[in-house]
């Protein structure tokens, strides 16, 4: 499995052949995203797109319409009212631990708690993986996703996202082995959510790869932070 961290929520899922893209987005109310070196003629053709949810940096109906006909676009059932009218085939709405078999892969769509209708996606293939969207951190529900499967990777929103200074709710590195060890201590731990959005000084954001990285120590953890800026990639 390969995993790449691109922006925000964008992150490229790379498993027994099948591509999947997470949220992705290259433009938030008109302004191109960093890294802006990284077009939409550069992303791979995906087997599947998943939509998290509709807010505005995690959905671009723009770039949808880009796609290739018919490849399939899953996001919350809750939320599809606001993409019909793209005219999409592929276009299909989801429920929690709602499952689907998908060219070899076994997909479900898990809670997230973003006050957004937003959904996770756990990915099962020769690893299993947790792309875990935009979330805070809900105990209840990283237990039930650890008890559930034995996951060999999360990629977790780690940002701690602050609008004028205030914090919006999100993961902070210090929450993360919290999360981690709830969700059974997946070996890789990619962090989301804390890069590609330019909205300042409206938007802050403290949570850094770094940042993480020395939570995990000071908490004497093994997982291994697999990129640390976006384009990067790693494959377990």
């Amino acid at each position: 499995m390969r995993l790449t961290y691109i922006r925000w929520s964008m992150t490229i899922i790379e498993a027994l052949g099948v591509v999947i893209v997470t949220d992705p987005v290259f433009r938030v109310l008109g302004l191109r995203q960093a890294p802006t070196s990284y077009t939409i003629d550069q992303m791979p053709r995906p087997h599947l797109v998943f939509v998290s949810h509709t807010h505005v940096d995690h959905y671009e109906p723009a770039v949808l319409k880009q796609l290739p006909p018919e490849t399939p676009i899953w996001m919350p059932a809750g939320s599809t009212g606001k993409a019909t009218s793209l005219g999409l085939p592929g276009l299909r709405g989801l429920d929690p631990w709602e499952s689907s078999d998908l060219l070899g892969l076994r997909l479900t769509a898990v809670p997230a708690k973003h006050n957004a209708n937003e959904l996770g996606l756990i990915v099962e293939a020769d690893r299993t993986l947790y792309f875990a969207g935009d979330t805070s951190l809900d105990r209840d529900l990283f237990r039930a996703i650890g008890q559930r499967w034995r996951l060999d990777a999360v990629l977790l929103p780690i940002g701690d996202l602050r609008t004028l200074g205030l914090s919006a709710g999100h993961i902070r590195p210090r929450q993360a082995p919290e999360a981690l060890r709830l969700l059974g201590e997946p070996r890789v731990v990619v962090p989301t959510h804390y890069s590609g959005l330019s909205l300042s000084p409206l938007l802050s954001f403290r949570g850094t790869p770094r940042r993480l990285s020395q939570a995990i120590h000071d908490a004497e953890m093994g997982a291994v932070v697999g990129t640390t800026r976006p384009l990067e990639a790693v494959e377990f």
